[in-house]
C-alpha cells in the first residue's frame, strides 16, 4: 500500500505490452498525509504526481502516453479538516448512549449487550441488539449533539432524518413527484432543509450534501440490522472504543461535500459520464473500453 509499488507494477505492465483494456492504480498515500495535516496539505499530491510520472515515462515520452491511452486521474473520496481542540473536534458516542449497555469491540457480544457502536471518523452506525430498544428512542438521545448534523433511521418504507438540537424531521422514499438533477424521483414529506435540500416546481436542488438522498438510502439499506445512522459537521469527528482520531488533521465517512467532491482529470476522450457522480463513471469507462 505506498505509491512506489502502484507506479512500479503499472509501469512493468505498460513495457511489457501486458496492459488490461481498463487498468486501475491506486496512489494511496496521500491519505495518510491529509489525516495527519489536513486537506490543504499539498505533499500527498506531490508524491502522487511524480508515482503518475514514472508511470508516464513507461510510454518514452508522455506524448506517446496520451496517444495511447485514455487518462483519468481522480479523488476517490475528500476530506475535512479536523479542530486542533480535541475537546472542542470530539463527539464521544459512549457518553450520549451511558444509558444502554455498550457491547465492547473485543469482546463476543453477551446476552446483557444492548447497542453497538461503530464509529468510522465522521459517520457511524449504532445497532440495537435489544428488541425492546426503539430505534426513535437512540435518536433522541443523540439529537441532544448539536454537532450531529444527520441523524437517520428505516421507518418501514422511508428513511426518516433529523438533527442535533431539533425537533424537526424530514421523511423521504424512492418514487413520487419530485425529481432530482440526476432523474431520480421522490416522495418527500416534512422539512427538507434539514439536508439542505430546496424544492422548485417538483425539482430537488442538493446543497452542501451531494446527492444525499440516493446515498443516505443506500446506507439506510446497505445492511440487515436495527440501527441509526449518524454524521457529524465539518471540524468534528465521532468516536467509540478504541476510534483512531486526527485531532488538527483531517477525516472523511461523512455526506457533507468536503468529504464527498473530488478532482477529476481526464485526457484521450471528448466523451463524458452521464454525470459526475462516480456511481455513473463504471459505464462511461466500459464504453471507453469498448472504443
Amino acid at each position: 500500500m505506498n505509491n512506489d509499488f502502484s507506479a512500479q507494477e503499472l509501469a512493468y505492465l505498460i513495457k511489457q505490452n501486458k496492459l488490461p483494456n481498463v487498468t486501475i492504480a491506486y496512489f494511496p498515500e496521500n491519505d495518510n498525509t491529509l489525516h495527519r495535516k489536513g486537506p490543504t496539505e499539498l505533499e500527498g499530491i506531490e508524491k502522487a504526481d511524480q508515482a503518475l510520472q514514472e508511470v508516464l515515462n513507461a510510454y518514452g515520452s508522455w506524448e506517446q502516453a496520451l496517444k495511447k491511452a485514455v487518462w483519468i486521474v481522480m479523488g476517490d473520496s475528500g476530506q475535512s479538516y479536523v479542530y486542533d481542540d480535541r475537546e472542542r473536534s470530539i463527539v464521544d458516542l459512549r457518553q450520549l448512549l451511558n444509558r444502554y449497555r455498550i457491547a465492547k469491540i473485543n469482546q463476543p457480544i453477551g446476552t446483557e449487550d444492548q447497542i453497538v457502536i461503530s464509529a468510522n471518523e465522521r459517520m457511524a452506525y449504532v445497532y440495537a441488539l435489544d428488541s425492546k430498544i426503539k430505534l426513535s428512542d437512540i435518536v433522541k438521545l443523540l439529537k441532544k449533539e448539536e454537532k450531529l448534523d444527520i441523524i437517520a433511521i428505516r421507518d418501514g418504507k422511508n428513511i426518516n432524518v433529523t438533527k442535533g438540537k431539533s425537533d424537526k424531521v424530514f421523511s423521504y422514499c424512492p418514487g413520487g413527484k419530485y425529481v432530482d438533477e440526476y432523474g431520480q424521483s421522490w416522495s418527500l414529506s416534512g422539512a427538507p432543509e434539514l439536508a439542505d435540500i430546496t424544492i422548485t416546481s417538483n425539482r430537488i436542488k442538493y446543497g452542501k450534501y451531494p446527492d444525499v438522498l440516493a446515498r443516505l438510502y443506500g446506507a439506510m439499506h446497505s445492511h440487515e440490522g436495527r440501527y441509526v445512522a449518524v454524521t457529524v459537521q465539518p471540524g468534528h469527528e465521532i468516536i467509540g472504543e478504541s476510534s483512531p482520531t486526527h485531532v488538527g488533521g483531517g477525516a472523511h465517512g461523512s455526506l457533507h461535500e468536503l468529504d464527498s467532491l473530488v478532482p477529476l482529470i481526464v485526457s484521450g476522450t471528448n466523451s463524458r459520464p452521464k454525470t459526475l457522480r462516480i456511481i455513473d463513471i463504471k459505464d462511461w469507462v466500459l464504453k471507453l473500453a469498448d472504443e
